[in-house]
């Protein structure tokens, strides 16, 4: 599991940090939001994506894909700020795109991220998370730490980059596994396929990554 985020470029390592570092600092200031005593805590969102992931990897080939893929998806909906995610990492090129492109790469991208899970977190080895601490970031943004602990006794960190929606309940923005940014990768990949290639193409590559984790069973 050292390998969850695989980095599909080589890219400048200097650079890299840089996006890490820009990517905690993303997004714009959150909307003001009212008191609101009944939504779940950061801490408490983590911890029921991760007792999921848990639960889905001790019944791995068990449930197979498909029946893991479905678990997961009203957790990860329910966690992840998907669309924010998506939009953020096209930047600029967002505002390219027709209302029509929008849906289709925020759903498209959405069901990747599911299947992602569903792909990787895929059979069990004694595998615990445990939680760190939580920290306040700017823009009203806060960042929950976190390790999976293998069998062996080695770590892999996840720091979770987390704001509160409209709806005031928190989602993860971002994702740092070992200190790498997920959103950091998926910005410098997708920008350079749109800028090559197109929106066509990036959508074209995302719906081939969904069917190849299907695949990997």
């Amino acid at each position: 599991y050292g390998k969850i985020v695989a980095m599909k470029s080589r890219y400048n390592f200097i650079l890299l940090r840089y996006l890490i570092i820009f990517s905690l600092v993303l997004f714009v200031p959150a909307l003001s939001h009212s008191q609101s005593t009944e939504s779940e805590t950061p801490e408490q969102i983590i911890h029921e994506l991760q007792a999921t992931l848990i639960q889905v990897m001790q019944k791995g080939t068990e449930l197979g894909y498909q029946q893991r893929f479905n678990l997961l998806e009203p957790v990860v909906q329910r966690s992840h700020d998907l669309p924010a995610i998506i939009k953020a990492v096209l930047g600029t090129h967002w505002n390219k795109l027709t209302e029509e492109q929008h849906q289709a790469i925020t759903d498209t991208f959405s069901k990747l991220s599911i299947a992602t899970y569903a792909e990787r977190f895929n059979q069990y080895d004694q595998e615990r998370f445990e939680f760190i601490e939580k920290r306040t970031l700017p823009k009203e943004q806060v960042l929950v730490r976190s390790q999976l602990i293998q069998a062996d006794g080695k770590a892999v960190n996840f720091d979770y980059v987390m704001r509160q929606g409209a709806n005031h309940n928190w989602k993860i923005i971002n994702i740092l596994a070992d200190g790498v940014s997920d959103l950091a990768l998926k910005r410098a990949e997708y920008s350079a396929i749109i800028q090559r290639d197109g929106f066509s193409a990036l959508l074209s590559l995302l719906e081939q990554k969904i069917i190849q984790a299907e695949q990997h069973h």
